[in-house]
């Protein structure tokens, strides 16, 4: 039985007046402001009567070192329009924090910190967010299911084919049919077998059964993946064998095998493109432009 996935989310805030100026000598996190169950000294409905010694420590850390106390990553600086204040967001694992100025208040008196806490369904997960997670901790690849995997992995392969992938035919027997789109003229089928352990090789039916349904839908071209961490011998001669037929008018069968160490590849590859092209401030949840991260007007 697969256990649930949790994955770490900064979707909550703490925000809070500075009372003390603090220079911190190390770049050493506090423990405390990283436990999931860490609570302010001072709770209000009012930003204003909010206070939390270890998180103002947390800022000045954050301000003066630029590190994310979670993944330990340098951190992108974004400096909010009308000299608002400056956030430091981490492109691993998207913690987020800085110091500002409330608009029409007084000037950088404000701090505002990204807190941790867990969600348990992929589908609450901002894409990149989930994709970069399993990266760094790929073998949490076995707590999604097979319904899970099903609306993940056509992102994942959209990227790593660098064509559109379409899931069809849904999730059956633990595995998924996708079909890639490379151009009008060139299709590739895939079959996804999302086994509960990467213990153990493939079998030589899965081959088969995708052989079979290449000649019969007419398309050359076929992937197998298979969260195993490899083929059997017989599966892999299988494949070989195939990929030496041609279907009239179309084309040799060319069917590729990718095991557990091929999806690493996939989802390192899914993760930087993603990274690269997503904004700072796309980070930061409800960023509005900064201009009420650090309290309304």
């Amino acid at each position: 039985m697969r256990d649930k996935l949790r994955i770490p989310v900064f979707e909550q805030e703490f925000l809070f007046n500075i009372r003390n100026e603090i220079d911190p000598i190390k770049d050493e996190p506090n423990f405390k402001w990283i436990d999931q169950n860490w609570e302010p000294e001072i709770k209000s409905q009012f930003v204003g009567g909010q206070y939390d010694s270890i998180a103002e420590q947390e800022v000045f850390r954050l301000l003066k070192f630029k590190s994310c106390p979670f993944c330990r990553t340098k951190m992108d600086e974004l400096k909010l329009k009308y000299d608002l204040g400056i956030v430091y967001v981490c492109r691993n694992c998207f913690y987020w924090g800085g110091r500002g100025t409330r608009p029409g208040g007084p000037t950088n008196t404000r701090a505002n910190l990204g807190r941790l806490s867990f969600l348990q369904n992929p589908d609450e997960v901002r894409l990149e967010l989930l994709i970069n997670h399993l990266n760094q901790n790929i073998e949490r690849l076995y707590n999604l299911t097979p319904s899970q995997a099903e609306k993940l992995l056509p992102s994942v392969l959209k990227d790593y084919l660098d064509c559109d992938v379409k899931v069809i035919g849904g999730v059956k027997d633990g595995g998924i049919d996708a079909l890639a789109l490379r151009s009008e003229n060139e299709k590739v089928l895939i079959q996804v077998k999302w086994r509960e352990k990467k213990k153990g090789s493939e079998a030589v039916s899965v081959v088969r059964e995708v052989g079979g349904t290449l000649l019969a839908r007419q398309i050359p071209n076929g992937l197998i993946i298979s969260t195993r961490k490899k083929f059997s011998a017989t599966a892999i001669k299988e494949a070989k064998l195939i990929s030496q037929n041609e279907i009239v008018e179309i084309g040799k069968i060319d069917l590729q095998l990718k095991d557990f160490n091929d999806l690493i590849d996939m989802f390192e590859i899914s993760s930087k493109i993603r990274t690269e092209t997503l904004k700072t401030e796309e980070i930061i949840p409800e960023y509005n432009e900064g201009w009420d991260l650090f309290g309304m007007p």
